[in-house]
């Protein structure tokens, strides 16, 4: 769970940025407009005293402020699509955001769903353990002379117990090989091994965010991250941010990585 938290807080960083980047936008569009509101009040002023009194300087200085004006419009126009645009990465950044949490929150009811199953299954096996001391007491054995009856009805009972305890004997392993399964399973979650048939919709998305990730930062998760994880992660990005986490993740970590990522390209040559 450590990869996820980093990769939430490069999400959260990014968040900051973009809202932090997009506020002086909106505070630069805010000062051009009022600059350009001044102007056209120049402008109407000097119109008043050219129709009054024709003059080439006030003209002159009418058309100066008139290019001016374009040119301030033009900027705003360009600082209003850059604001556009940062809005747009701040609402897919809120997107990643959630979709990391599902994801957290999916990994987290999973685990939490394998170690109940497991306690479940030891609490059986308990009744299991329980059951099988009380046939042991109630079907006790004993060592004096018995009458033909007696040693009859001893003779089915211990048929019966042993009936009895080969049930119990094979659930009992039944259950073991569950609750193995289940540890296995459990072990495989912790380890966090995406399979992309199963998670191919929050990998793409956890490759989208570390594509878009500082190789500084992404490389300092990298380095608490399984291996595994790590290197199908790198394999799937671009070719330069794949290199520039690689160069930012403590050497020994990288130099095991990259030996699982060329092992994983060998492979893929060798698919049909």
């Amino acid at each position: 769970m450590r990869w996820i938290k980093g990769v939430l807080r490069i999400k959260e960083w990014q968040k900051k940025e973009r809202a932090r980047e997009l506020e002086q936008l909106r505070a630069r569009t805010q000062a051009l407009k009022e600059e350009i509101a001044s102007l056209e009040e120049r402008m109407a002023e000097l119109e008043r005293i050219i129709k009054q009194a024709f003059s080439f300087e006030k003209l002159i200085e009418y058309k100066s402020l008139l290019s001016k004006k374009n040119e301030l419009e033009r900027a705003l126009e360009e600082l209003e699509r850059e604001a556009e645009k940062k809005k747009d990465e701040l609402k897919l950044i809120y997107k990643d955001i959630k979709a990391v949490e599902v994801v957290k929150g999916k990994l987290e009811m999973e685990r939490r769903r394998k170690e109940f199953s497991i306690e479940m299954q030891k609490a059986n096996l308990l009744h299991l353990i329980k059951k099988l001391l009380v046939f042991l007491l109630v079907f006790p054995l004993t060592s004096f002379d018995q009458s033909a009856l007696q040693k009859k009805i001893k003779a089915k009972n211990e048929a019966k117990v042993e009936s009895e305890l080969k049930a119990v004997s094979k659930e009992l392993e039944e259950k073991l090989k569950k609750l193995e399964e289940e540890r296995k399973k459990l072990e495989e979650l912790k380890r966090v091994e995406p399979k992309k048939e199963e998670v191919s919709p929050d990998f793409q998305k956890l490759i989208a965010i570390f594509n878009k990730a500082d190789p500084d930062e992404a490389g300092a998760i990298m380095n608490n991250m399984d291996p595994n994880l790590a290197a199908e992660i790198l394999l799937n990005l671009k070719a330069t941010q794949s290199a520039a986490i690689l160069s930012s993740m403590d050497a020994q970590k990288a130099a095991q990585v990259s030996q699982i990522m060329a092992r994983k390209k060998a492979q893929f040559k060798k698919a049909p």
